[in-house]
Order: C-alpha cells, then structure tokens, then sequence
C-alpha cells in the first residue's frame, strides 16, 4: 500500500513538474514576442524611412528650396509658359481658398503663386489629423524646359499659436538623428508628409506639360484642398496632437532667393496680387540655381535608382515588349518619361507622342524599359515592369504609360 501511493504521489509531482515548466516556456515566449515584433516594426520602419533620409530636403543659403527642372523637348519658351500658368492657375483655383497667381511676366517666362493647402497626416472614421501648409511657388520657363521652385514652407496646426516654418521643422539638422541614420520622433511625419507633398507637385506638373489635365474640377467647398487619396474631404474634427515641443518656430518671413528677380517677384507674392511687368521694377534675368532633387520614388525599394540615373534631357527610354530576340516590339518614349511612386511601389511613366503607335504597349502585361545615356550604344539603366495604367488624354494628345517597376540593373 505505501508502495502505491508514494507512486501515486512521485507521479502526479511529475506532472506538476512538466506543467510548471510549460508555464514557463509559455510565459517567456508571451514576453520575447512583442519585442521581437517591436524590433521588427522599427527596422520597417528605418526601411522605408530611408528615402526621407540625407539630403531629402535641400536647402539654399540656409532656406528650404525645393527644386525641380522639367525637359519638354522641342515645346518653345510660349506654350511652356502657356502650360505651366494654365497648370498653376487650375490648382490655385482647385484648393477654393485664399490661393493665387500672384505675379506673371510673360516675356521673362515668370509665374509666381502664394498657395495654402493641407497635408493629411491620419484620417480615420474617428478623427482628422492635417495641417495646413502655406508656400511659395515660382516657376521659371524656357524653350523646352521649365524649373519649379516650392519655398517659404510654413506650417498652420490646429489649435496651436504659432506658425511653424520648415527651416525650424524639417531640415536634416533638426528632424535627423545625430548620425542622420533615422528620422527625429515627434518631426518625422511633418518631414515625410513634406516631401511626399512636393514630389505628387511635381508629378501634376510633368503630367500638365504631357498635355494631361491632373486638376479636378472646384466643388466651391472652402478649404478642402488637393487631390485623390492623400486628403480626404471629412467632416470630422482634427485630432489634437501638440507637436514637438523643441524649438519654438515663429512665423517666417518670405524666403530670399537672390537667383530670381526679387524686386519684383517677392513684392507680387506678398502682397497677393497679380502684377504685370510694367507695373514693377525691371526683374533682373538671372538663371535659377537648381538644386539637386529626390528620385521620386518609395522608400527601400530599389535605392540605386537615383535622380541622377533617369533624366529625360540627357538621354531615351527605350522600350521592348516581349523576350524572344527575334519576335518582339521594340520603341523609344520620344516625350521622355519620369519615376513616381504610390502605396510604397516604384514606377516608370514613359510618355508617347501622339502619332506613336502604342497598341502593343497597351497590350503587353510586361515588358522592359532601358535608358540610354546621349551617345551611348549600351543603357546605363534596365527596368522590368508589369503593366499598370494607360493615360490617354484625347486625340492629339501625349499618351503615359506606367509600369510598375518589378527589377532594376544599373551599369
């Protein structure tokens, strides 16, 4: 009998034993787990944070300047002029609020706006989290290219006293780390949601000057602004988010560019009002400085395809449909073509001329673009792409079509 129950008792401890330590087992991966998932999360995170990273905000003479040149080849001096004021009259007019042209000097090719949109943070059923953005934009034209410049980056919070100006907000110095290998907590969204808002400016304008309208027509609402599904028109109330404390930003004052006719150009945009020439001091014809800008391209995704890898005026996107060496389609983009990026892909928009046959293209499910350098037999640039959309904007108009880029090779 003593024999059965010291049995009876060495088992069931057994048990006990192997629950115990289960438990254990059970609690340790409870708390290792959602550490690894949080080291997981922030190296997404650092990823994707990389296209926002050194050199993602320029900066001219210690001012934010956001720079972009623009090749249309064979269009004169006029019909860019004609395009870009018709472009940035539209959008002006789309945001129904205090935004205009505010200056125009059609001999110099000069369009200058003051502009107020908003730039969404979050939106969700609950609550809105935006800002409202105010800048400059100038635009210098010329035979067969065109500079756009966005400056006198200032920001509106809700609910908040101050103007925040970009300079104090989303330069490398203060929304970068130390070794400017990760965005600053607390300036990271402004710095991202800036930069992503100047590069869908840049797209609206490379698509205006392919003779695609991009501008939706003013509902009359005041203060809803912008396009697609960045910003979505929502009767909720913002989200109260105070941002960073540090530094305290006052308002700014309009930037100083000395590389365009300030005279004239700075009085027109700050004072609201569209001037013509012969009402203003004689601009001075100065060439706009441009600085260097971002590929217009997600995050992570294929980092060695740079600004300086794809440019439209010194060079030609080649593309070829089909594999077979002996039976496939082969044509050159003759308006040129641009990068863009959506929903963390790349893409390559490659824009036919009218009287370009483009059925084989509209047909193809993949095909490749290549860009040749000017004078090079061999591409400096090879990207596979899988069909995404056709614009086709009405009969004599520029075609664009976007590939989502799949791989690239660079030599």
């Amino acid at each position: 009998m003593k024999r059965f129950i010291f049995a009876y008792i060495k088992q069931e401890t057994k048990k006990d034993m192997k629950k115990t330590i289960l438990s254990i087992c059970f609690a340790c991966i409870a708390i290792c787990l959602p550490y690894q998932a949080a080291a997981q999360k922030n190296e997404n995170a650092n990823h994707e944070d990389s296209y926002y990273l050194k050199g993602a905000v320029p900066e001219v003479n210690g001012k934010v300047v956001f720079s972009k040149e623009f090749s249309i080849s064979g269009m004169s001096k006029e019909d860019v002029y004609e395009k870009v004021h018709t472009w940035m009259d539209a959008r002006m007019k789309q945001n129904a609020n205090k935004s205009r042209v505010a200056y125009v000097n059609e001999a110099n090719g000069q369009i200058a706006a003051n502009a107020e949109e908003y730039i969404v943070f979050s939106n969700t059923a609950l609550a809105l989290d935006r800002t409202k953005v105010m800048y400059q934009m100038i635009a210098n034209c010329d035979n067969g290219k065109c500079t756009l410049q966005i400056r006198n980056i200032r920001y509106d919070y809700p609910n908040e006293k101050e103007i925040y100006i970009a300079e104090e907000w989303i330069t490398d110095e203060v929304a970068l780390s130390k070794d400017q290998s990760k965005l600053v907590r607390g300036y990271a969204k402004w710095r991202r949601k800036t930069v992503d808002f100047v590069d869908d400016m840049n797209e609206s304008l490379q698509k205006a000057l392919s003779g695609i309208n991009t501008m939706r027509a003013d509902d009359g609402k005041p203060e809803e602004t912008r396009k697609g599904d960045e910003v979505a028109v929502v009767n909720a109330q913002p989200v109260q988010t105070t941002p960073p404390a540090q530094p305290v930003a006052k308002a700014a004052a309009p930037a100083i560019n000395p590389a365009i006719p300030v005279a004239t150009v700075e009085a027109a945009v700050k004072d609201g009002e569209t001037v013509k020439p012969e009402e203003t001091v004689k601009p001075v014809d100065t060439p706009v400085a441009v600085v260097e800008e971002k590929p217009a391209v997600p995050a992570g995704a294929f980092p060695e395809l740079t600004a300086d890898k794809i440019q439209a005026s010194k060079g030609r996107l080649v593309i070829i449909i089909g594999e077979d060496e002996f039976n496939r389609t082969t044509m050159t983009a003759n308006a040129g073509g641009y990068l863009s990026s959506k929903d963390g892909k790349k893409f390559i928009n490659t824009i036919l001329t009218p009287e370009q046959n483009y059925q084989a293209l509209e047909q193809a499910e993949a095909y490749t673009v290549s860009f040749y350098p000017n004078g090079a037999s061999q591409p400096s640039v090879v990207m596979k792409c899988r069909y995404a959309t056709t614009e086709k904007p009405g009969p004599g108009r520029a075609n664009i079509f976007t590939g989502e880029i799949t791989s690239v090779e660079t030599h």
